[in-house]
Order: structure tokens, then C-alpha cells, then sequence
């Protein structure tokens, strides 16, 4: 079966973001499958470009996949614009790609940005390849909620889109329950609808790594480091840090450790310059490769979102490195997460908006560190039980191989 799977934003190990196309697209390889990733260069190394990076179209072959790398950019860092033009561009570039690839039975189109459905219904009506259609966050509903689409007319288009896409797929595969219900409420009647959620990547993120040395040259020695490790932007919601970090002046030896890029990185920067804060650092990005010893370095993981209602829906991939890596994870918000990490009794979660709560569970946590090392413990066994990459993949691609089995009996 040849797989034409399209994802703006492929990275793999070398890069910084979430590499679940990446694993996903070397394991349908591995089960012998030939697959071609269409993506843009934004998230690749120049080792993953093999001597190509810079030119408009950059052809080659990672773990047997083979990739078509368009020179579309994209940084965490761009504003609304910046993004929308860089959605809009890789949509056009795609679509004309997308149609001179052959001999494809089936498209696998991952959002965001949602404009890679373009492609994907291109296929389907001119090529007669169905395809299936991945959310990994809701359009336009996300935009909307955080103020960065107004336009109704854009908005309602939007919407007329999404049902479009939603009509087209032969499948759609969501990354969490929340986003699977509002699917549900706006697709035809019948479609299938299946939650793959984002995976643990157990043999990358252990709790064996060390992160001793890491520890030491951050000058994390002596204080319980609470750790991001991940984006920057509006929706991360790390407003919430610095004003903790006011809160907690008394406690010197807690320390909030911000890691990565995005569009609020200055603005954090700024912050805590004016406010003195010592117990707040904030990193640049680091190469894929040292975030296990990263999370090992660190004391708990944090993952935040902004004081959106929508955002407890989302399946962050730091929650799922964070306990592949044997580490407590505690949440600013509720929904199905909190739900697993207590479960597990693995982490914890707040009512979103309780700050008071958020900086109450950090201290309670701080000072019972038996209890934290058995939360990391059991951590890891959600991740292996529930999140294994392995089983997900598989998953996806038996929803692939119905999609590719509806094209033969069409002939």
C-alpha cells in the first residue's frame, strides 16, 4: 500500500516539535508499507535535508520514507498573519504535489492547520484516492476562543470548510475525546470517527536517562524545578508562571524552568526582568535529542494552557513525553488528562483559572517527595499501558488500509 501522507510540520528526532508523524510514517514503512511524507522544511535539521535545505523542493529519504520537503516557512514566533499566509502557501504548493505523486492508494492529512485538507480532497476528486482526514486541534474553534479570528465572514467559511472536510474523508482520527465529540456533532451521519491520541515514546523518553549533568550546568542543584518544556505562544497560558513566581517570593527553592520558542517568549523575558523574578528561566529550544535528560533534570513537568474552556480538550505531546519519562505531570486545567493522571495517581489538575490550587499542589508536591517518585513511577505505566506508539500506529493503520480497500472496490 503506498501512503501519501501530508503534515506541514514533520519533524524527527533532530528536530524540537512532536515527531508523531515521523514514528507513525518509519513503523508503516517497517510493516512494509511505502510511504511518502509531504511536508514543509520548517521543521527539519539541515541533517535531516541531506545537503537540499533551501531549495524549493527538497527530495530524500529518512528510515525509507520518502519525503517532498516544500520551502514553506514557519516559526513558533509568527503572528496571525505570518501564519495564515504560510498555511495558505503550503495549501496552493501542496495541492499542485499532491496530484504528481502516483500509484497512491490512500492520503493521510494531519492538521493543523486545517488548509491540509486542500490537498487531500484534491486527491480524492481527481485522483479517486480517499483519504483520511487527523485533528489534532480544532479549527476554527481554537482561533476563535483566543480572539485571533473576529472576521464572521471568514469565520462562517471556515466553518462551511471544516464540514466540506469532515463530508470528504473516508475516516477521521482525532488526538483526544473532547475534539471527537464536537466532530461528531458536525459530521455526516455515520462517519467513522476513531481517538488515536498522541503516543509515549517509551524507548526515547525513559526514566533511566540521566539527568544529573544537565542539572548541574542549568544550576538546578538544591531547587525543585517545575519544568515547560514546549511552545510559548498565547494558548501555553505561562502568564500563569510568572504570576506564581510573584505568589511564591517565600519559596526560593522552587524554581519555574520555561523551555522552547513561541510568540510570548519576549514577553515572558520581559516579565520577569521587571519583576525581579529569580526563581523563574527561561531557555531557548532545545535540539529533541536532550529533552529526555531535560525531563530527568527537572523535578515535575508542567503542562499549561490559557484560561480558554476549549483548550482542556488538547493532547500536548509534553504530557506524553513527560510521563514516558517516569515524571509527575501537573496540569493547570481539568478534563480527560486530569482524569487519567488520577487515576493512575500519576500527576494532578486544577479547576482552570484556580491559581490558588495550581501553587497550592507544587508546594504539597515539593514537600512529599516519596509520594512524587512513586507519581513518577506510575507515570510511566500509563504511558506504557495506555499510550504505547507501537499499538496506536497500529491503530491508524488498519483505519488507512479500510480507506485504500474502499478505493479497490470503486474501481
Amino acid at each position: 500500500m503506498h501512503i501519501l501522507y501530508i503534515h506541514q510540520y514533520f519533524a524527527t528526532r533532530r528536530g524540537g516539535t512532536g515527531t508523531r508523524s515521523y514514528e507513525f510514517a518509519r513503523r508503516w514503512v517497517l510493516a512494509g508499507h511505502r510511504v511518502t511524507m509531504l511536508t514543509s522544511q520548517s521543521q527539519l535539521t539541515p541533517e535531516d535535508m541531506q545537503g537540499q535545505a533551501g531549495r524549493r523542493v527538497a527530495r530524500f529519504e529518512i528510515e525509507g520514507v520518502d519525503v517532498v520537503a516544500l520551502a514553506v516557512p514557519y516559526r513558533q514566533s509568527m503572528g496571525t498573519t505570518a501564519r495564515i499566509w504560510s498555511f495558505i502557501r503550503f495549501m496552493l504548493a501542496s495541492v499542485r504535489h499532491t496530484l504528481r505523486i502516483r500509484d497512491v492508494d490512500v492520503v493521510y492529512a494531519t492538521s493543523t492547520p486545517p488548509t491540509v485538507g486542500v490537498p487531500a480532497m484534491a486527491c480524492r476528486f481527481v485522483r479517486h484516492v480517499p483519504f483520511v482526514f487527523e485533528i489534532r486541534d480544532l479549527w476554527p474553534d481554537g482561533p476563535i476562543a483566543i480572539g485571533a479570528l473576529k472576521s464572521r465572514v471568514l469565520i462562517g467559511l471556515l466553518r462551511w470548510f471544516e464540514r466540506r472536510v469532515y463530508k470528504s474523508a473516508s475516516a477521521i482520527v482525532c488526538c483526544a475525546p473532547g475534539p471527537a465529540e464536537r466532530v461528531r456533532e458536525r459530521s455526516p451521519h455515520g462517519q467513522i470517527i476513531q481517538v488515536v491520541p498522541n503516543c509515549s515514546d517509551t524507548s526515547f523518553f525513559r526514566p533511566d536517562v540521566d539527568g544529573s549533568a544537565l542539572r548541574n550546568r542549568l544550576g538546578w542543584n538544591g531547587r525543585f524545578v517545575c519544568l515547560h518544556a514546549g511552545a510559548m505562544g498565547l494558548i501555553n497560558g505561562l502568564d500563569l508562571v510568572v504570576r506564581a513566581a510573584r505568589t511564591m517570593g517565600d519559596h526560593p527553592e522552587i524554581l519555574f524552568a520555561l523551555v522552547g520558542e513561541g510568540s510570548h517568549k519576549t514577553r515572558l523575558r520581559e516579565q520577569v526582568r521587571e519583576h525581579g523574578l529569580d526563581n523563574v528561566q527561561i531557555l531557548d529550544q532545545m535540539p529533541k535529542g536532550q529533552i529526555p535528560a531535560l525531563l530527568r533534570a527537572a523535578d515535575l513537568c508542567l503542562v499549561l494552557v490559557a484560561d480558554i474552556p476549549i483548550m482542556e480538550h488538547n493532547s500536548a505531546n509534553k504530557f506524553f513525553d513527560a510521563i514516558s519519562a517516569g515524571r509527575a505531570v501537573l496540569l493547570n486545567y481539568s478534563g480527560w488528562q486530569r482524569e487519567l493522571l488520577e487515576e493512575y495517581r500519576a500527576g494532578a489538575g486544577c479547576r482552570l483559572g484556580d491559581e490558588n490550587a495550581f501553587i497550592a499542589r507544587i508546594i504539597e508536591l515539593k514537600s512529599d517527595p516519596a509520594r512524587l517518585e512513586e507519581m513518577g513511577r506510575r507515570a510511566r505505566s500509563l504511558a506504557e499501558e495506555r499510550f504505547d506508539r507501537d499499538r496506536l500506529s497500529d491503530q491508524v493503520l488498519s483505519r488507512l488500509k479500510e480507506g485504500a480497500l474502499s478505493k479497490r472496490r470503486t474501481r
